[in-house]
């Protein structure tokens, strides 16, 4: 910005003060832009005594005082820069902004109004006063404001849209409907906007005139299903539930329905059945319908599957509706995880086995199906086909993979590794388990506990162990492993604390093979002895 504030008047003592301000005032600007603020600040303070009437000294220290957090010294100087140059927008922009960040919206908005005056071709201007009004509630200037956006940017649908708004919060039905109507007039052949109307209608309770519109519009366009959806609101508005079913079921069996229009069609009318303790028979009916039709996505039979869920239908029922999505998305993940788990409530065997393999070839990059796939197979003894199983699973664990799952996978895999003997495999894979997660209680006791068998590392064992039953202080297995742990060292007081506890919280079945009691026997020997 130039401050020659009296270019060409002349020389002696006036030229000289215009030269000096000059002279500091570009100096000021210099260490500014070098970051030399306090010297900055001090020389446009001099520059002020040199010239108080110079605009943009008056900006500059504005702006620094601002900085400062002294708002009212700052706001007096920018009002000043502001009065001095009343065309400079820069100047009431910030000063704008300025109360708009103290909150004084009124003095923002007569700050907004100059500029508009000023420069009535920046909408912009025109764009904030709108949300200033808007936030200050002002409707009247609201639309004084959308009709001066209308002179500079033309009518458009969008500020005629706005205007009726405007009209609808100040409860002016009239206005709004004359906005709206004056749209549909320039744009007679637009639907949407017919529907517009329809939903205002609706809306407002004239709704003789909102049937006859929807009407119409379907008339023209029969398989409008926005038309046919605001049909089936004016239906439920007037309680004929019949009429709005049977629009419902128009749409929903009709090929040219877009998918993701039916999907939120179903969706929402499931939502209203249930809230109103609607017939399930009913609703499966519909779902039923519906999947007769050719299926582009599983969306559907997905919601089918998830409400027979919901509604405890039997697993020889559910199980066929998931192999339905599974039909349409072979290679739908959280399906063929449903199909599974659906599966293994009725009894592990070959057939989960063989669905667990399907899955991993139509998916064989997800570590959680091979980890079914493997315990399936462990369960049945298949130990051999687990390790390949699961070891295959290892290889598809990225940094996305879940911590858990990717644990999971390990702990099994060190735990098949022991059981067939392979003890270092067996260590090395607890070792992968508790990179990914160090908190693996199961892991964390078998692992302490097959050292403790090989008399290993029983100061590493001691400390996986009581990590286990610090997580789980009632589990009767883990207290086992740290009172045979503490026995292995020969320390059989402390020992005999840990299994009595072990042997207080033992329930029926928690120890098939007698271990824990063989292990107390043991533990109580050496304390006689002793």
């Amino acid at each position: 910005m130039t401050p020659l504030l009296w270019e060409g008047l002349g020389v002696g003592s006036l030229g000289a003060t215009v030269n000096r301000y000059q002279y500091f005032y570009y100096e000021a600007v210099r260490q500014q832009n070098m970051g030399n603020y306090a010297a900055a600040f001090e020389l446009f303070r001099h520059c002020y005594e040199l010239n108080p009437d110079a605009s943009e000294t008056n900006y500059a220290l504005g702006t620094f005082y601002m900085a400062m957090q002294q708002d009212s010294v700052g706001v007096a100087y920018l009002k000043r820069a502001t009065m001095l140059e009343p065309e400079n927008s820069e100047f009431g922009e910030k000063l704008a902004q300025t109360y708009l960040y103290q909150n004084k919206i009124t003095e923002a908005a007569k700050v907004y109004e100059q500029l508009v005056k000023q420069q009535p071709d920046h909408t912009e201007y025109l764009e904030i006063l709108l949300r200033i009004y808007q936030q200050e509630h002002d409707y009247p200037n609201m639309l004084a404001t959308l009709n001066r956006m209308e002179v500079q940017e033309g009518a458009s649908e969008e500020i005629t849209l706005e205007k009726m708004r405007v009209h609808s919060m100040m409860d002016d039905n009239e206005g709004a409907y004359r906005e709206l109507k004056s749209l549909i007039d320039a744009h007679p052949f637009d639907h949407n906007l017919k529907l517009m109307l329809g939903n205002w209608y609706l809306n407002v309770g004239r709704k003789a005139e909102a049937l006859r519109t929807f009407n119409e519009i379907l008339a023209e366009e029969p398989d409008n299903a926005q038309a046919q959806m605001s049909l089936m609101d004016y239906y439920r508005s007037e309680s004929l539930s019949g009429e709005a079913d049977s629009v419902l079921y128009t749409m929903l069996v009709n090929p040219r329905t877009d998918p993701s229009t039916r999907v939120e069609l179903i969706r929402s009318w499931v939502k209203d059945s249930e809230e109103k303790g609607g017939d399930s028979l009913r609703v499966m009916q519909v779902f039923d319908k519906v999947l007769a039709l050719p299926q582009k996505t599983s969306e559907v039979a997905e919601m089918r599957a998830a409400y027979m869920e919901l509604k405890g239908a039997a697993n020889a029922d559910i199980i066929p509706a998931w192999r339905r999505v599974l039909e349409i998305t072979p290679d739908n993940t959280p399906a063929r995880l449903h199909l599974i788990q659906q599966m293994w409530r009725d009894s592990i065997d070959e057939r989960v086995i063989e669905e667990c393999r399907i899955a991993t070839e139509y998916i064989p990059d997800e570590p959680m199906l091979y980890y079914y796939y493997g315990l399936a197979q462990f369960i049945n003894e298949h130990n051999r086909d687990a390790i390949t199983t699961l070891k295959r699973g290892a290889g598809c664990i990225t940094r996305e993979t879940n911590k858990d799952i990717a644990g999971d996978i390990y702990a099994l895999l060190g735990d098949i590794y022991q059981k067939e003997g392979k003890i270092k495999d067996a260590y090395q894979a607890y070792d992968s388990c508790l990179v990914y997660k160090p908190d693996h209680v199961s892991c964390l006791n078998n692992y302490a506990y097959f050292l403790s068998e090989e008399g290993k590392d029983l100061k590493k064992a001691e400390k996986m162990s009581y990590r286990a039953i610090s997580a789980e202080a009632n589990n009767p297995t883990y207290l086992d492993t740290y009172a045979w742990i503490l026995y292995k060292q020969k320390r059989y007081d402390d020992a005999k604390a840990y299994i009595d506890m072990a042997m207080e919280y033992l329930k029926e079945g928690d120890d098939p093979d007698g271990e824990i009691q063989k292990h107390a026997e043991k533990i109580n020997k050496k304390l006689k002895k002793k």
